[in-house]
């Protein structure tokens, strides 16, 4: 039987999806795309991706951008805090490295916003450098074809598939990035959390979890996130000219660099009817809270909720709001 690795190579190169950052060998496109594909799944990240580095096609051009022409550009992309480290470690990259992309892990570990898993990836698809990656679709497709049932976010297993990780790494360095990006798209389309595709995985045949009947036991995680419900109440308040109503900028801690409509939490849902006014329901999540949003429109501001700007259309549309509230506007707009 042939590798592991020569068998995830030969699979990706022929079943590849076509994506635009596997298309250059930029370490800054290949940085970009990595932190964008960060919790956020790929047919989300393409658009926002190619218009990204239509904007700063350099990381001069990035280092020399302005936060909110950044954030702008990542709006709805969701973790804003991943644009800020970006925009951190292009200033870094230009100020400190001569604008020339660190080739070695220690130094690009020191980047904001770059881990483990990333500083591999980007290393390994970049510079094609025998270097291990690992992220939760990795870990999943690792533990599976290994049969590993301790929990994988305990240390002594996460250093175990640590290893494991980097002595599949191929030594030739031609095939180095495509074991990396192959290992990706195997766990992203194939080895599944859940209803893997097994017949049709090209390391099947030594896969120990499907020799086992173990796929829906592994991995196993010793903890398990507990999920957060909270409520919001949010006004779409209009001036006779037709303005919106939003918050100062900072009035939502989640988006500190965002105006956001006016809105306030609440201990539960608000009923269907509020004075007269129907209520709307929306959810959003961030990390582990699941918000539940009630929105009515009225005619005044409520004190309580502080100092708010009407702005016009053209200024919303060049504002920084988070994707709950430009989903909120859109659906007003389409009644």
């Amino acid at each position: 039987m042939a590798s592991f690795s020569s068998r995830i190579v030969r699979w990706f190169r022929k079943n590849a999806r076509a994506l635009p950052w596997r298309e250059t060998n930029d370490p800054y496109k290949i940085w970009i795309s990595e932190m964008m594909l960060q919790q956020t799944q790929v047919a989300t990240v393409i658009a926002y991706y190619d218009r990204f580095i239509e904007k700063f096609p350099t990381v001069g051009a990035l280092a020399s951008a302005k936060e909110t022409e950044v954030l702008k550009l990542w709006e709805g992309l969701g973790y804003y805090r991943r644009a800020r480290h970006l925009h951190a470690a292009a200033r870094l990259v230009v100020r400190e490295l001569n604008s020339q992309f660190p080739q070695s892990r220690d130094e690009i570990l020191k980047l904001p916003g770059v881990g483990a898993y990333s500083s591999g990836s980007i290393l390994a698809i970049a510079f094609r450098k025998r270097v291990a990656a690992l992220d939760g679709n990795l870990i999943r497709v690792y533990s599976r074809h290994r049969g590993i049932r301790d929990a994988v976010d305990e240390g002594k297993t996460l250093k175990k598939l640590w290893e494991i990780a980097e002595s599949e790494v191929p030594h030739k360095p031609e095939d180095i990035r495509e074991f990396t990006e192959g290992m990706m798209e195997l766990g992203a389309l194939v080895c599944t959390p859940k209803n893997p595709k097994c017949l049709i995985c090209p390391v099947r045949e030594d896969c120990v979890a499907r020799q086992k009947n173990w796929i829906d036991q592994i991995p196993k995680k010793a903890r398990k996130m507990v999920r957060i419900k909270k409520y919001e109440e949010v006004f779409l308040i209009r001036d006779r000219k037709g303005r919106v109503a939003v918050g100062e900028i900072g009035s939502d801690l989640k988006y500190s660099h965002f105006h956001r409509l006016p809105f306030r939490e609440t201990d539960q849902l608000c009923s269907g009817t509020v004075r007269g006014s129907k209520v709307k329901r929306f959810r959003y999540s961030v990390t582990n809270r699941d918000f539940e949003v009630s929105v009515r429109q009225v005619s005044k501001v409520p004190v309580s909720l502080g100092k708010v700007t009407f702005m016009s259309s053209d200024q919303i549309r060049r504002a920084l709001l988070p994707a709950i509230d430009r989903k909120i506007l859109k659906a007003s707009l389409e009644e």
